[in-house]
């Protein structure tokens, strides 16, 4: 038996709320705790039952929701463990990364940080939509919530906005680009794909040459519709998800 029991908290067999939601929440909660840590072996359903006063099949109902969330994972025979942490953004709606990731309580910092002025490529000229050789600002970070790399950014800015390598990067990009420029990002185009790394990007994320990763292309427009960033991103698919709610129109 998962000897801190006594201290999971006691469902309230007088509330409204159905066991089963009950049960879901507390499910959740025990998730985030230390003592479950990415891959550690859950409490027995058996034991569980027995502290909540359940059924076990009551119980079960509750875990097949969060199973289904890929939040634990059941297997026949092992137990139920809980799932390797993975952070889950939303290609429906986006916003910066940084506050979309401290809307999840995730605090992002930059291990790395380099900016200096290009001549653009004909892809990013096309991207932009300049001429091949003009100067942009490229902007390149390596993040994380800890010190191993999890995520790499490679920003490249219309000229037009007038970015310089001299900017505090440490701040939210969007809050420059608004707050000092009075530029509004309104529109991502985006692509996304996995990808094998290359050593480069292996290097950068501190992973195996080849390992797949995410490759996220962004084209970030204004108002207007007039691009202010190309950006790429490689994120790390043992950390990383992506979901996209689709609406069948009727």
């Amino acid at each position: 038996m998962y000897e801190h029991m006594n201290k999971i908290p006691l469902l309230d067999h007088d509330s409204k709320i159905p066991l089963h939601k009950q049960v879901e929440e507390l499910l959740r909660e025990l998730i985030k705790h230390p003592d479950f840590k990415d891959g550690e072996l859950f409490p027995k359903e058996v034991d569980l039952a027995k502290r909540w006063g359940i059924s076990r099949n009551t119980l079960r109902q509750a875990i097949a929701i969060l199973v289904n969330e890929k939040l634990l994972v059941r297997k026949k025979g092992s137990g139920t463990r809980v799932s390797q942490n993975r952070i889950t953004t939303n290609l429906n709606n986006w916003m910066s990364f940084t506050h979309e990731m401290e809307d999840m309580g995730l605090e992002f910092k930059n291990l790395s940080l380099h900016a200096e002025m290009v001549p653009a490529t004909a892809k990013i000229a096309k991207h932009l939509q300049i001429n091949e050789g003009d100067e942009v600002l490229l902007l390149q970070r390596t993040r994380s919530i800890d010190d191993s790399p999890m995520v790499y950014f490679e920003s490249y800015f219309h000229p037009r906005i007038g970015l310089s390598i001299d900017e505090n990067f440490e701040t939210p990009l969007y809050e420059i680009l608004g707050n000092k420029y009075n530029v509004v990002p309104v529109y991502s185009q985006e692509e996304l794909k996995a990808i094998a790394a290359g050593k480069r990007i292996a290097g950068l994320l501190k992973i195996e040459k080849e390992q797949p990763v995410l490759e996220r292309k962004r084209v970030v427009l204004d108002t207007a519709r007039k691009p202010i960033e190309y950006n790429i991103c490689y994120y790390r698919n043992d950390w990383f998800t992506y979901t996209i709610e689709i609406k069948r129109t009727i």
